[in-house]
């Protein structure tokens, strides 16, 4: 782990514990680029969600070092890890958007004095421009997503943090927010993605990190992963694996 270059988000040794003293974390250590859609497997609880928050210190480990773009996260000051957050926005599960403003007007709330070619140019990207002054109670599950993405783009970062930005949707809406991400990959900008949908893994993803008993138990290849007779992974991948049989 002695890579910690621009492009580069390193977890060293990083230990968290919650819940009466649980260990979440334990010793995990795990590099990857910033250049890169990298997605987070792991059973529910494992600590997946964590990692994205200690990404952009969010929360602070109790062991251990977090570096992102070069820059040490874990023992910055909060007025500083402001700019950190606006550089690699952390978007949680829900939209979080509001439904008596605009699609426009709520990718603006990221950037206020964002010029209005960036609010439009943030929609082209998502495939919502035409939606721009629509509410979102007109839009879909997957348009909200995208519309939450469209407002992290406002900000000009140079990483996303998604957490389970296909949960709940359907295959068409999911393969829509898919492709919003791997095209933003193709234009240089790269993502960590929370995920159990493996399904999009072969698709689009270029590393998946793999949490269990508080560590990284795999950090490669899609197809690495998906094919692994490993026990720990088999357990997160034989009903993906069952499903793509029966299909």
């Amino acid at each position: 782990m002695n890579d910690t270059g621009p492009d580069t988000l390193v977890f060293e040794d990083v230990a968290i514990a919650f819940e009466q003293g649980r260990r979440v974390l334990d010793g995990l250590s795990a590099q990857v680029s910033t250049r890169e859609l990298t997605f987070i497997a792991g059973a529910s609880g494992s600590g997946k969600s964590v990692l994205c928050r200690l990404a952009v210190g969010l929360l602070r480990p109790e062991a251990g070092k977090v570096t992102l773009f070069g820059e040490r996260v874990d023992t910055q000051a909060e007025r500083t890890l402001v700019n950190l957050r606006r550089r690699a926005p952390y978007l949680v599960q829900g939209p979080a958007l509001l439904d008596w403003r605009t699609l426009r007007e709520n990718v603006r709330l990221a950037d206020p004095k964002a010029p209005e070619e960036a609010v439009e140019m943030a929609l082209e990207k998502v495939g919502l421009k035409e939606w721009a002054d629509r509410l979102p109670p007109e839009l879909g599950p997957g348009a909200k997503k995208r519309a939450a993405i469209a407002r992290a783009l406002v900000l000009k970062p140079r990483y996303l943090l998604l957490d389970e930005p296909t949960t709940g949707l359907d295959r068409r809406a999911a393969m829509q927010v898919e492709a919003v991400l791997a095209s933003l990959k193709e234009q240089g900008l790269g993502a960590l993605v929370v995920s159990h949908d493996y399904r999009q893994l072969r698709g689009i993803a270029d590393r998946v990190l793999v949490v269990a008993k508080g560590r990284c138990a795999y950090l490669g290849s899609p197809e690495g992963f998906l094919e692994s007779p490993a026990p720990e992974l088999r357990t997160l991948t034989a009903p993906f694996m069952e499903g793509a049989t029966d299909g």
